[in-house]
């Protein structure tokens, strides 16, 4: 009886993990473009390995998929402003502790140099 439960347990344990990891992503065809866009330009000036760049591909698309719940979201535009800066925080701290000192610098670059854009473009 306890081994045919364990089965049971187990089956149920395998077949949701498996239903998860074939479940659509939430982000639209744009923002999963956008997403291919990002991890091409920091492969190709954070000069990735492999391995860093699955898992910055985890935490970008982990990243995008909660501004994409954020769009959607309702709420005060300031709420709205805590959470994309909690999201910014949390995906900058996991990037801290991928990449190495020097990728780490020039992302910190990347995304200064981002800001200050989307400042100019704001303006005009």
């Amino acid at each position: 009886m306890k081994k045919n439960v364990l089965k049971w347990g187990l089956m149920l344990a395998v077949c949701s993990l498996t239903t998860g990891a074939f479940a659509q992503s939430k982000l639209t065809d744009e923002q999963k473009e956008e997403l291919r866009a990002k991890m091409e330009q920091y492969r190709a000036e954070l000069n990735l390995s492999d391995e860093q760049q699955e898992m910055v591909k985890s935490i970008n698309t982990t990243y995008f998929e909660g501004l994409a719940g954020l769009k959607a979201s309702s709420g005060s535009r300031l709420s709205k402003f805590k959470k994309y800066r909690a999201l910014s925080e949390t995906r900058d701290e996991q990037m801290k502790q991928v990449l190495d000192q020097g990728q780490h610098k020039r992302y910190k670059a990347m995304q200064k140099d981002m800001k200050s854009e989307l400042k100019s473009r704001r303006k005009s």
